[in-house]
């Protein structure tokens, strides 16, 4: 017979009792053994019935995680991330966790929160790029909070050094945190368990190629402890929870919008689950919990409303940046294995590749062995509310992740699914539905560290296999151990001041000119522009929103130059003409051509491309670039011709010089 802990300890959290011929048939140890504990359920039955008074109520118990707990876990979590990143921090100054492209643009967003703060510049808006429009930073996962918070590293250490801090502080954080609530339910090896699961999920480990702002999942086990203190615990003030929960949904908005928005309506499913299982407690609890909200909903507008007022009512607001019904959770994603799990067969690769979207959004991967033991944990858990909870927030998030129709290994059918009706909603239709798998896997993290917790009442016999299966869950998820970096080298063309235009004569020190910097759909042109401490501005079509073609703006020939798949055009009179109204309405007083670079997973700009569009530069200005001293060469053009000989054509061979 297995060990139990004795019936008074606080930490157990077993559930009713099981009759004597249950107990024999199932293998679960004697009653007398294992006494049901109601103030351990998410909200007692029996005290808490209708129509007892508040003051009847029996006293909720949490057992919390000790501070030696949460720091031996946030040290396990850490050095786990470190190993999952480390390619990254083998060259932490100039290599970044993941694939270039969008890890670029977060070194933009990283360096801009410091540098605009420290030039009385506005941090939530920029015209530094996709001059002359700019951009609304609201409107872009700019994960804002963090960038503030980082700005000390950034400065110093530069900003691919923050982004590999931030990238392996989410998932150790998110894990840590998710232990610190999990443990509020059960023992600590259970809680472990599911916060590993939560903290390096498939989620987690997909969004990890590039998206800081879907990694940075810290506030939902934090939601889950205030909410379970607000609605269900209430032994502390209302106004003291009310204002935990304000404080941390601002503290969220500025990280990740979206992940607010999709925690938000997780959240409203479950509570009305709870409500529903335990609505002979309702009134008892309202009253607490109303003022609470109260509070909240108070606190979050008077943070929020300066952030929102400028996302809602400031300029360059940019919506549906995102083809619809295509970023989605297929049906086969939660059995069937990606390219970023370690031991995924070619056969489960091969249904996997036909999902749509892309890798890095096939993130919903439950696998077959855990599914099995969630299965088994409503089964043996089945009186504990917290089951019930956390099965409400992982089925609602599941199914919400799956869009707007059903997709069956990337054909998309007509068959509706719930996120249709939320994508109706004003807020919500610029959601990525595939994301709410992040919300998913704290419902599956829950789940499994609840049934884990539920053996202790098994037998050995029962214990073993239960485990067993929860070991082979773990190895179906667990990770590709060659995760990517994305080589980050700095050219000296931005770090000596050569991509730096010379301000127009009579023109305040402080004016930036603008350059124009080719190709400028190459996100890396944004790193580059942080690393030469913003000396220009740029018109740009980098991927961030708003700078995209038809964003905000028209794309002009010069800004269209040299993007993959399009041909030079002839350097004819009517092309010279438009090119020079180019160069003149964007103002532009340097022309760059970027190195070559072939470390770019979004844009191959190899060195044959970059010696074409550097021959028609040279064509179009009548002049040789100055050059870098790079292997990679950077080519830039100063001083260019008047507007009028470039559209003649009229323009005298100059050679350049360093």
């Amino acid at each position: 017979m297995s060990s139990l802990s004795p019936p008074g300890n606080p930490a157990s959290t077993r559930s009713a009792p099981l009759s004597c011929h249950q107990t024999a048939a199932y293998g679960i140890a004697s009653p007398t053994e294992a006494p049901r504990r109601a103030d351990e359920w998410l909200v007692a039955e029996g005290p808490l019935a209708i129509g007892r008074r508040p003051q009847d109520r029996t006293p909720v118990h949490r057992s919390d995680a000790s501070w030696q707990e949460a720091l031996v876990v946030t040290v396990l979590s850490a050095l786990l991330a470190a190993l999952l990143f480390h390619r990254a921090w083998g060259q932490p100054f100039s290599s970044q966790a993941g694939v270039n492209g969008d890890a670029d643009e977060y070194a933009w967003f990283l360096s801009w929160v410091p540098y605009a703060i420290g030039h009385g510049l506005n941090p939530l808006g920029s015209t530094f790029v996709n001059f002359p429009h700019g951009v609304n930073l609201m409107w872009n996962t700019s994960v804002l909070l963090p960038s503030f918070l980082l700005s000390p590293f950034t400065v110093v250490l530069g900003a691919a050094f923050s982004y590999n801090l931030l990238a392996t502080g989410a998932l150790a954080l998110s894990s840590s945190f998710a232990y610190i609530a999990f443990r509020r339910w059960t023992g600590r090896l259970p809680a472990l368990v599911g916060a590993l699961i939560f903290g390096f999920s498939p989620y987690m480990v997909s969004q990890s190629v590039g998206h800081l702002a879907q990694t940075l999942m810290v506030s939902a086990p934090l939601f889950l402890i205030v909410f379970d203190r607000l609605l269900v615990v209430q032994r502390s003030k209302p106004w003291v929870d009310g204002l935990l929960l304000g404080a941390l949904a601002w503290a969220q908005l500025l990280t990740g919008e979206e992940v607010l928005a999709m925690e938000a309506v997780v959240a409203v499913v479950a509570i009305v689950v709870v409500c529903a299982l335990n609505h002979g407690a309702v009134l008892s609890h309202f009253g607490y919990a109303i003022k609470g909200a109260a509070v909240g909903t108070a606190v979050f507008a008077c943070l929020s409303v300066p952030f929102l007022a400028y996302q809602y009512l400031g300029p360059d607001k940019v919506q549906d940046v995102h083809p619809a019904n295509t970023y989605v959770s297929d049906i086969w994603n939660f059995i069937v294995p990606t390219n970023i799990t370690r031991f995924a067969p070619n056969v489960a690769l091969h249904v996997s590749s036909q999902f749509t979207g892309n890798g890095s959004e096939d993130n919903a991967y439950i696998g077959i062995p855990l599914l099995l033991f969630i299965v088994f944990t409503l089964f043996i858990a089945r009186r504990r509310g917290v089951t019930w909870a956390a099965f409400a927030i992982a089925a609602s998030a599941a199914l919400l992740s799956m869009g707007e129709t059903l997709h069956d290994k990337g054909n998309i059918t007509t068959q509706v699914l719930p996120d249709s009706w939320l994508q109706a909603l004003p807020f919500y239709h610029n959601l990525l539905p595939d994301r709410f798998a992040s919300v998913m896997f704290l419902g599956v993290g829950l789940l499994v560290t609840v049934g884990l917790d539920e053996l202790r009442r098994f037998k050995t016999a029962v214990q073993v296999p239960a485990w067993s299966l929860t070991a082979l869950g773990l190895v179906a998820i667990f990770p590709i151990t060659t995760f990517p970096a994305g080589a980050s080298p700095r050219y000296s063309a931005f770090q000596s001041g050569l991509a730096c235009p010379a301000p127009a004569p009579g023109a305040p020190a402080s004016s930036h000119p603008v350059a124009l910097v080719l190709p400028s759909i190459n996100e890396m042109a944004l790193r580059w522009q942080a690393e030469s401490q913003y000396c220009f501005i740029m018109p740009s079509d980098t991927g961030m929103t708003g700078t995209n073609g038809g964003d905000v703006g028209q794309l002009r020939l010069m800004v269209s130059l040299g993007q993959p798949g399009t041909k030079l055009p002839a350097l004819t009179p009517a092309v010279r003409t438009q090119a020079a109204g180019d160069i003149k309405g964007l103002h532009i007083k340097e022309i760059i051509v970027a190195p070559a670079y072939p470390y770019s997973a979004v844009v191959p700009w190899s060195a044959n491309d970059q010696t074409q569009l550097v021959a028609w530069i040279e064509g179009l200005l009548g002049q040789a670039p100055l050059t870098s001293h790079d292997p990679s060469v950077t080519y830039v053009w100063k001083n260019l011709p008047p507007i009028g000989d470039i559209a003649s054509g009229h323009v005298a061979y100059v050679k350049g010089a360093l």
